[in-house]
């Protein structure tokens, strides 16, 4: 049985309208053909949309939690604040920093002496006591390019470790909003079956029973699903599972064309992967330059003074001999042997973490292309899906027969114009990070 109640409405306004504006006449067709054509695409537009408005007020409940309703900048704006890892890179930061000023600074090693001496465990005469203070200061001259090295290795370090953060950001921020997309998915799935029990109780025919019933079964299910989910998203915040998040907002996210230029090897080399290898690579280099400069010989000079006082050699002064104060200094220059130069190991071992990481950068390059391609055919799977669903749900929402069966069968491709755009949200993403694009698409 047909709803005549929104065709009613239209008929009367526009018959208002038509006579107010005296557009009608005894004669129907004197009405011009390009108006007629509007008039008929408005009608439909309006139609649909009356009948695709009706959706249900009943909130979604979880036994044992809250609801804690968040749109997607929200919640990564927490995820941002509270998430550990994030957080351990920004110590990470932090502590790279605080060291660089230090290794960069000159390692001159000072160091003060004070000796005290002699004290004699035996003595020619009772009167024979000569002591003196010494004083000695040593420290380290370094070889050239040793200090400019640590100091290239320390800025490089700082920059790697900003990088991994900024990186580390964009890597949580899309794994976060996937536990979003899941989890506002199941909340659309279980509203849409809320809607429909809400609608088969108005008509309450001879199928609405068994049809609502087997809908509070899927509901169930489903709301099992979307605690499930909901907890993940909590997992990325370090909250615990009293109070979840519930999304807000919709999956209805506009169709791209992606063209070659979009993934080519310039637009490939943004990537966090790639990023970060680079980043790698500048530390590694400077690593192998430090190791090299490292098998250089310091110099440890050494500057000493000593101050012997005044003292008798003899039984007595008039047949010992007196001496007076003295004073005496000198330096040294102490230069190692460089035993250990003797052994290349640790010069290998920087030389080939500078190659492995060479190529892991080579090898991240070729899988880039080949992941950007093969994202694109995923997006592309994707966006063709959801066209084909999007034309076979409105073709569905045409028909407003007022029976459980519809109501059902309407239901079934509502749900499968959520799941056909949730995988399309999430096509595009995942093909946005293959080409080194990190922005999120607008989900509100």
């Amino acid at each position: 049985m047909l709803d005549y109640k929104p065709w009613s409405i239209l008929l009367f306004s526009c018959t208002n309208f038509f006579r107010k504006n005296k557009l009608l006449t005894k004669n129907f067709y004197t009405i011009s053909a390009p108006f007629l054509k509007s008039l008929v695409c408005a009608s439909c537009c309006l139609f649909l949309a009356s009948a695709h408005s009706q959706t249900t007020t009943t909130a979604l409940k979880v036994e044992g939690a809250t609801m804690k309703p968040a749109t997607l900048r929200e919640y990564l704006s927490q995820v941002q604040q509270s998430n550990a890892f994030l957080n351990t890179k920004k110590l990470a930061v932090e502590s790279s920093v605080a060291m660089e000023e230090s290794m960069g600074a000159a390692n001159i090693n000072p160091s003060f002496t004070l000796s005290r001496g002699s004290f004699y465990a035996s003595k020619p005469s009772a009167t024979y006591s000569p002591q003196a203070n010494t004083y000695s200061l040593s420290g380290t001259i370094e070889a050239p390019g040793k200090q400019q090295a640590r100091k290239d290795y320390a800025a490089t370090e700082v920059s790697r470790t900003k990088l991994d953060a900024q990186v580390s950001v964009k890597a949580i921020e899309g794994d976060s909003t996937f536990a979003f997309i899941d989890s506002l998915r199941l909340k659309l799935i279980w509203q849409a079956l809320q809607s429909a029990n809400e609608k088969i109780k108005s008509i309450n025919d001879k199928d609405a029973a068994a049809a609502i019933e087997n809908q509070t079964t899927i509901q169930k299910t489903i709301l099992n699903d979307f605690k499930y989910f909901a907890m993940g998203m909590n997992a990325f915040v370090g909250q615990g599972i009293t109070q979840l998040f519930e999304p807000l907002g919709s999956l209805d996210v506009p169709t791209r064309d992606f063209k070659p230029a979009d993934y080519s090897a310039t637009a490939l080399a943004r990537r966090n992967d790639i990023v970060t290898l680079e980043a790698s690579l500048k530390v590694a280099d400077a690593n192998l330059k430090l190791t090299e400069k490292n098998r250089r010989v310091d110099l440890s000079p050494s500057v000493w003074y000593s101050e012997t006082a005044a003292y008798l050699y003899g039984t007595d002064t008039t047949s010992g001999t007196s001496y007076n104060k003295s004073g005496t200094w000198g330096f040294s220059v102490s230069v190692p042997i460089p035993v250990a130069n003797l052994y290349d190991g640790p010069l290998v071992q920087a030389n080939n973490n500078k190659l492995q990481v060479e190529m892991y950068l080579n090898d991240a390059k070729s899988r880039a292309v080949i992941e950007a391609n093969q994202s694109l055919m995923q997006y592309n799977s994707a966006k063709t899906r959801l066209e084909e669903v999007r034309a076979y749900r409105n073709e569905g929402l045409k028909d407003q027969s007022r029976s459980t069966k519809n109501i059902v069968q309407q239901r079934e491709r509502e749900v499968d114009w959520i799941d056909a755009q949730t995988n399309h949200v999430k096509a595009l993403i995942q093909m946005l990070r293959a080409t080194g694009e990190y922005t999120l698409p607008n989900l509100n």
